[in-house]
């Protein structure tokens, strides 16, 4: 198989170029109308911060902004940005998915754009051939189409992920491919921006000097102890080292204390991430069992045989890694594997979270494993490129493998796609493939119980319970569905529970002040709100419900109180009518006087919506059964009658007709 120089098949390679993005949209095109999932509800659903784009500056200034749930309100400010213009752009003052599937995958085609030049180069360097520009576009391709991306395309708020991988490869670009402008360390600016929309971006700085290490320097592995020359690399990157200890201390000094990485047992989590890097690694060439939320739990002991299976796959990656730097065509393999192990530093290493493992962390890692394998497998072509371009049936069987692998890819990335299209089919996917996690089952009860599907939410809340015995949602979950099944001492008793496992989480005290505002103990309900505002104050669904509890008059605690609130309804009802001038506002006011007793004032609302519409036969009723009420029986019977001949098939006016006839009658004896 051999081609021309590049020079002479641009339009070859542009055309190859043009069908990946084809075959990237075909792959996401079912993709844009998904909803939001798990950490987006809280992040962006229920964050009010990013409804007003005017928020913006606050964002960089209070960490508070990112997420309605105190625990998970870290400093990333360039997240909330973006949350917050694609909020905008929905044009409607709430977040709407679509508009963030679109941006996301956008930035997505320009990160596949930025990945082919930086691979391209480093093929360059290792080995000048003709074919590197397509070697470099198939390993594009390979990572663009890999199914284990569509984890971190569909979850929206991983475009933290997505977003802050295209500032690395930006920032790594303008390093490798503008090596005169260094000086004024230009590729500072998109490592700086990266760091606001997540901390992986710091990583630029070792990836940085392992390309100088291996690709300018021209060192391997075995040199790694030439400290002169070490130091020499390390001055140079120095700058983005500084940079990145300056903005890890920053964004500490702004991370509120309510803050929490979700998980406690530091040494257990490093031990199991031994072998969470072998599960990354298999999904990297079978991703067949991806998963939402996985199920796996810590590995306490070092003797475990996952742990030992996962300690020797680690040194024999990195012996692999070793042996390919020693040569220098070999070494784009080298830095790929390396590439891998930095990029899972930031949550493979020391900083325990609650999940052991998240399909979707492996984003900005599986750029290294793409780009390995795709020239570890041009390696081997070019030792039997003779007798491979000497055979028709290889060069085509090679081809047709390529397009099959990458088909296949798509397939799977669509598959990927219909299962996050909805919660029920991405909790029920959950569910089959991590069956013991409780926070899965409980989703698909939630889900359940949406449907109105009781004890089908039951039995999967029960399920979740018995694998996660302490998650206070499950217990707050379980207390809306017995308020649901009219339950209110059950109800109320796990919302207690809930609040006893996690007592500062807002969304608890929420759903328990709906329990208790439905059983008529509103002032326990604004108690219990005031509890959730304390903790989250901007919170929308506390705001909301407080304000109507406070304003309602069905919700005031005295009848003192009930009759101010509805005075001040009343009269801003009567301003608006008059500002409005319609018959419909006046006919509105006369009804809400009707319900609150007030015959005389809703005849003269009802009166006023005539003046202005005498044909309105609505009006003349409303008239007819207000002087009812006074028993004028005069005055209804008028009302009623001329309602009538209006529209003769009004038979609320008839009734109230025959009310007012009877009436009379009745006073008449």
């Amino acid at each position: 198989m051999s081609v021309k120089p590049m020079k002479d098949n641009k339009l070859l390679l542009y055309g190859l170029g043009l069908l990946l993005v084809v075959m990237v949209y075909f792959a996401y095109a079912n993709s844009f109308h998904s909803p939001f999932h798990f950490d987006d509800e809280h992040t962006i659903v229920t964050n009010s911060f990013i409804r007003d784009i005017h928020n913006i500056p606050l964002f960089f200034k209070d960490a508070t902004t990112f997420s309605s749930l105190p625990a998970n309100q870290a400093w990333r400010p360039g997240v909330t940005t973006l949350d917050a213009i694609d909020c905008w752009i929905g044009g409607v003052g709430i977040p709407m998915p679509y508009a963030y599937h679109v941006h996301i995958f956008i930035d997505y085609l320009i990160l596949g754009f930025f990945i082919y030049l930086f691979v391209l180069k480093i093929y360059d360097i290792a080995l000048k051939n003709p074919l590197n520009p397509y070697i470099a576009l198939l390993a594009t391709a390979v990572y663009m189409l890999h199914t284990g991306n569509a984890e971190t395309i569909n979850y929206i708020i991983s475009r933290s992920d997505s977003e802050s991988t295209l500032m690395i490869l930006i920032s790594l670009c303008v390093f490798t491919y503008y090596k005169q402008y260094r000086k004024f360390q230009l590729y500072l600016i998109p490592m700086f921006i990266g760091f606001m929309i997540k901390e992986p971006s710091v990583m630029i700085a070792p990836l940085a000097f392992l390309f100088v290490f291996f690709f300018e320097e021209n060192m391997s592995l075995k040199q790694v102890f030439d400290f002169k020359k070490d130091l020499k690399i390390l001055m140079l990157v120095l700058p983005a080292l500084a940079l990145a200890l300056f903005l890890f201390v920053y964004s500490q000094s702004q991370t509120p204390k309510s803050w929490t990485s979700g998980g406690t047992d530091r040494v257990s989590y490093m031990i199991t991430e031994l072998f969470v890097m072998v599960h990354y690694v298999d999904n990297f060439f079978f991703p067949f069992n991806l998963s939402a939320d996985t199920d796996w739990g810590l590995v306490n002991s070092i003797f475990d045989d996952r742990a030992i299976m996962g300690f020797c796959f680690i040194v024999f990656t990195l012996y692999l890694a070793y042996k390919a730097s020693i040569n220098p065509q070999s070494r784009p393999i080298a830095y790929g594997i390396l590439w891998f192990y930095l990029a899972l530093v930031p949550t493979s290493s020391v900083v325990p979270f609650s999940e052991v493992l998240n399909d979707h962390r492996v984003f900005f890692p599986y750029i290294g494993l793409a780009m390995a394998v795709v020239w570890a497998l041009f390696l081997v072509y070019k030792k039997y490129e003779v007798t491979i371009t000497k055979s028709s049936w290889m060069r085509t069987a090679i081809l047709v493998f390529i397009g099959v692998f990458l088909c296949a890819h798509v397939y799977g990335v669509r598959q990927r796609c219909h299962i996050w299209s909805s919660d029920d089919l991405l909790w029920k996917d959950v569910t089959e493939k991590s069956p013991r996690n409780g926070r899965g089952l409980m989703n698909y009860g939630l889900v359940l119980m949406g449907r109105g599907d009781y004890p089908g939410a039951l039995e999967y809340y029960n399920k979740a319970k018995q694998e996660w015995p302490y998650y206070s949602y499950i217990y707050v979950n379980l207390g809306v569905l017995y308020s649901a099944t009219h339950d209110p001492v059950e109800s109320e008793k796990n919302f207690k529970y809930a609040l006893q496992l996690n007592p500062n989480n807002p969304n608890c005290y929420f759903y328990y002040a709906i329990m208790l505002k439905d059983n008529k103990r509103i002032a326990e309900a604004k108690e219990q709100v005031a509890k959730g505002l304390a903790l989250s104050p901007h919170h929308p669904d506390l705001v909301n419900f407080l304000t109507d509890l406070n304003t309602n008059p069905a919700y005031v605690a005295s009848e003192q109180e009930r009759a101010a609130l509805m005075k001040k309804k009343l009269d801003d009802m009567a301003a608006a009518a008059k500002q409005a001038n319609t018959p419909e506002a006046y006919l509105n006011l006369s009804l809400e006087y009707y319900n609150n007793g007030q015959y005389l004032e809703c005849a003269h609302a009802a009166e006023e919506s005539v003046r202005l519409k005498p044909d309105y036969d609505l009006a003349y009723n409303n008239i007819c059964t207000a002087y009812n009420m006074l028993k004028d029986w005069d005055k209804a019977i008028a009302a009623g009658q001329k309602a009538i001949v209006i529209n003769p098939n009004n038979i609320q006016a008839k009734n109230n007709l025959q009310v007012s006839l009877d009436g009379k009658k009745a006073a008449g004896k």
